[in-house]
């Protein structure tokens, strides 16, 4: 069964609230999808869109074994956000 997340439309969010986040960081591996560190991260896949978002990364295609990606706190913070 394939699964398919919709990508959101955001609201504009000013750099004083993404200062307000904390992050953790994580190294992009083989076989990773933004899917799969919201599930391990948010406990939820569907929160896909924040870790792209976030590393204004839209695609995992822009990413690189090895690449710095930024996964950042607290989920219901970022939620309310937008």
């Amino acid at each position: 069964l394939t699964r398919y997340y919709n990508t959101k439309t955001l609201n504009t969010i000013t750099s004083a609230q993404i200062q307000s986040l904390t992050s953790n960081t994580y190294y992009w591996a083989f076989g990773d999808r933004y899917w799969k560190l919201s599930a391990k991260f948010y406990g939820d896949p569907k929160y896909w869109w924040i870790i792209a978002w976030y590393n204004k990364k839209p695609s995992e295609a822009m990413l690189n074994i090895g690449d710095k990606v930024l996964i950042p706190f607290p989920l219901d913070r970022i939620l309310s956000m937008f």
